[in-house]
């Protein structure tokens, strides 16, 4: 969290408002510093980890993942669509194509959600889960 602030400071810095911290000094040698009980190729896996991605998966108000199965033609074709996306669905998409190679992706734009082929809400759940949502 303090890293994260701490660059977000330098990105935005003006004349006015500068950290106090030297400019040569990394963001990452800031983390590996505050955990000195981590080894520091475990501490560089976890800030590597940790980078902003340009998509929020937002949880609905009862505090679940927007995961929900339609039904198409009649019944015949099963849809997994991902909602609530904010930011780049795109983005999103991608990344579940390099999860599951073989999954058929679509993006509604105007919507900004993702739309799978197939019953696979489960899948989909437990992977947002692991990524952090």
């Amino acid at each position: 969290m303090f890293a994260a602030t701490r660059t977000i400071a330098r990105t935005f810095s003006t004349s006015a408002c500068k950290l106090n911290a030297p400019a040569a000094t990394p963001v990452v040698a800031a983390a590996t510093s505050t955990t000195a009980s981590t080894s520091p190729a475990a501490t560089t896996k976890a800030v590597s980890s940790k980078l902003p991605r340009t998509y929020f998966v937002e949880r609905t108000k009862s505090g679940q993942l927007p995961v929900y199965s339609e039904f198409k033609n009649a019944g015949t074709r099963p849809l997994t669509i991902i909602r609530k996306i904010q930011g780049n669905a795109t983005a999103l998409k991608t990344d579940i194509m390099v999860t599951y190679p073989g999954a058929e992706i679509r993006v509604n734009e105007r919507s900004n959600q993702v739309i799978l082929k197939g019953l696979v809400m489960d899948d989909v759940r437990q992977w947002l889960t692991v990524k952090g949502f």
